[in-house]
């Protein structure tokens, strides 16, 4: 055979292998979207070897909750090494958790990724995040980045046969039924020598997103029931800042409250904050074997996943207002604070919070945003100890613009306030497998004295 003849049959073979590969998944789904994985370079997700395969487990973030849409199968297709993988999963049916949703307030899909290397024995665990609104329950293709947070040898299967993995909540989980206060300024002015003011406002020129943390840990449930929640945090997890967003939108928001010395008092929205402890299982099916075991690895994800909002002319505006007194924390949320920006205010004189967000937001080029005490929050609700530090986060959808702004001002004499920042490192993605840490502010936390 010439050697033309057998480059023409390989690329025979080639095109043959991409034309069986355009399956089902392209079909337009019924209310929902086809989902395309890629790495993040935008490139479709695949390469890792001869042998291997990608599981996939997408969840969307609803009125009524996080919901689990469906768990999918990607295998490794063609010939050598010719990989022509197309790393597509359809998914259908959201409309039923979705109802009614508009391209002002749009709600995330959760994508996690476990890529299986069996020639190289690895195994990779991933996140990638995007947004669904009513125009994209009709087929809409999304394509989704998914950043490789993990990697460790591949576990041996306790039996032969077929397995995948799966996050399951565990019964600790906790979702708020109905909308509370959450706060997004508090304002200690225990020690303060006069009243102290403050104000926020959140403007719909760009969407406003409610960011999730994620903390990914071993055997967590154990480690978390005893020992100084900060100390048990810091060393049980690996806390991811801004991995998803449940719920954006183009929202309005401000308020303003005077803080008479010797007391507390913060601003709040009203929303559904939730946190969600979650277990890897990995289960097993086919040559005999069957069921579900759990693998040790746990996470915890916090975060928002709905506002109270009304419609207005260009946007929504969120319900909420201003308090006096403690928001209702118990003392661990207070633990998890410490020392971010000092700043010497003035009688009669104001300093705004953009100024403050700047130096309590870190170094790792992602602005974090206010963080809001959701963990906190979860807590006061059953949650354990250590949670308490874990912080969602509210900010713009440009990068390293910062969504909220608003003033602290002194009615009274000069003083020095303390924009707190967390006792924790969260770490933010800068490259495939690369990272870096940073504390990030505390639930906008001011303190006088």
């Amino acid at each position: 055979m010439s050697k033309i003849s057998k480059m023409l049959g390989v690329l025979i073979i080639i095109l043959f292998l991409v034309g069986i590969t355009v399956s089902a998944e392209w079909i337009s789904p019924k209310d929902g979207v086809r989902v395309v994985l890629t790495d993040e370079d935008g490139k479709m997700l695949r390469g890792f070897s001869r042998d291997y395969e990608i599981q996939v487990q997408i969840d969307v973030a609803t009125p009524s909750g996080i919901k689990t849409l469906g768990h999918y199968r990607i295998k490794r297709s063609g010939l050598w090494k010719f990989d022509m993988t197309r790393s597509v999963v359809r998914v259908d049916n959201i409309r039923r958790f979705l109802p009614s949703i508009s391209e002002e307030r749009r709600y995330g899909i959760r994508v996690s990724v476990w890529v299986i290397d069996r020639e190289n024995g690895q195994l990779y665990r991933g996140i990638g995040s995007d947004f669904i609104s009513a125009e994209d329950l009709s087929g809409t293709t999304k394509r989704v980045s998914v950043g490789l947070l993990e990697k460790e040898p591949l576990p041996k299967p306790a039996h032969e046969g077929w397995y995948n993995y799966e996050w399951r909540p565990a019964d600790d989980s906790w979702e708020a039924s109905r909308y509370v206060k959450v706060p997004i300024l508090i304002i200690d002015n225990r020690n303060g020598k006069g009243e102290l003011q403050g104000s926020v406002s959140l403007e719909a020129s760009y969407k406003t997103e409610f960011s999730a943390t994620l903390a990914y840990g071993t055997d967590l449930e154990k480690k978390f029931r005893s020992g100084d929640p900060v100390k048990v945090l810091s060393s049980s997890v690996d806390i991811y800042g801004k991995k998803w967003v449940p719920v954006e939108g183009n929202y309005y928001f401000g308020d303003i409250i005077d803080v008479p010395k010797g007391r507390m008092g913060y601003i709040y929205i009203w929303a559904k904050p939730y946190y969600r402890h979650e277990k890897e299982y990995i289960c097993a099916w086919g040559m005999g074997a069957y069921g579900c075991s759990e693998t040790g690895r746990e996470r915890i994800d916090v975060g928002i996943y709905d506002v109270k909002a009304s419609k207005g002319v260009h946007g929504y505006i969120i319900d909420g207002g201003a308090s006096i007194g403690s928001p209702g924390f118990d003392w661990t949320f207070f633990k998890f604070t410490k020392e971010g920006m000092l700043y010497p205010l003035e009688e009669n004189k104001g300093i705004t919070l953009k100024y403050l967000l700047k130096g309590t937001s870190g170094d790792c080029g992602v602005k974090f945003g206010i963080g809001i005490p959701v963990g906190a929050i979860a807590v006061a609700f059953g949650a354990p100890a250590p949670v308490a530090g874990l912080t969602a986060s509210l900010q713009y959808e440009k990068a390293g613009s910062i969504s909220i702004d608003g003033t602290i001002k002194e009615d009274g004499p000069t003083i020095t306030i303390n924009a707190t920042k967390s006792s924790q490192k969260y770490k933010f993605k800068t490259g495939r497998f690369s990272s870096c840490s940073a504390e990030i502010p505390m639930g906008f936390y001011i303190k006088s004295g």
